[in-house]
């Protein structure tokens, strides 16, 4: 990449609180401690990717965790620094642990920004 120095492109995964079976809900990246120290932020949902896999390796069907699209739209604050990212976690997902990784092709000063996150999805209660 020319221009911006990389800084830590591989930082620790970040484990977010469990989702239900059933449940659409948004979930927050504080991306503060990566990209403040270089005062760097996200510049739209726009350069934002993301891609789900399971922990246990098997291949991802319809009964899985889904990006939230139109009803959990990922959506960044006005700092640039905090995204929330949707999600739909269908029945079949329940007992099943996720990689989540957000790419952003391009801070404001023009760094690729790789965050990995674990999410698990717990059976539905009631």
């Amino acid at each position: 990449m020319s221009g911006a120095t990389n800084y830590n492109l591989s930082p620790p995964p970040v484990v977010w609180p469990s989702m239900r079976a059933g449940e659409g809900d948004w979930r927050v990246l504080d991306c503060t401690p990566d990209l403040g120290p270089v005062s760097d932020t996200i510049p739209s949902t726009g350069v934002m990717t993301v891609a789900i896999s399971r922990m246990d390796g098997a291949l991802m069907t319809a009964n899985d965790l889904q990006t939230g699209g139109s009803n959990w739209p990922n959506t960044l604050d006005s700092t640039g620094l905090m995204p929330s990212l949707g999600f739909s976690a269908p029945a079949g997902a329940a007992g099943v642990t996720y990689i989540i990784t957000l790419t952003v092709n391009k801070t404001t000063q023009g760094r690729l920004f790789i965050r990995d996150i674990f999410l698990s999805v717990l059976p539905r209660m009631g």
